[in-house]
């Protein structure tokens, strides 16, 4: 019986796989999809157009208010006292004071 098989290489010539050679076993992908990313983008657009009108309908109605009632108006807002705290207004009445002392000395010059 013939032997019709090449012979085997010998083992040392075999390179020995290190860590850098083998490849981690394939995972599952945990990422977005395509259509996820496609959705989370036009979502995204959306947003900023809702934002963008937002603040585009709400500078109208300050620009109205300051041309309708002059500086005061926008000043003394309900939306402007609304927003003040006790500190804020003790802060403003220190300013208006300070004003008020500073014009009162130039005047008695």
């Amino acid at each position: 019986m013939t032997n019709t098989q090449p012979a085997a290489t010998p083992p040392a010539a075999i390179p020995q796989a290190t860590a850098a050679t083998t490849t981690p076993p394939q995972q599952e992908w945990k990422g977005l999809t395509i259509d996820e990313l496609k959705m989370r983008r036009a979502k995204a657009l959306v947003m900023r157009e809702v934002n963008r009108a937002s603040i585009s309908y709400q500078f109208a109605s300050m620009r109205n208010d300051v041309s309708q009632k002059g500086v005061r108006g926008l000043l003394f807002s309900n939306k402007t006292v609304s927003g003040l705290k006790k500190a804020d207004y003790a802060v403003l009445g220190a300013r208006a004071l300070r004003l008020l002392i500073k014009l009162y000395t130039r005047r008695r010059r």
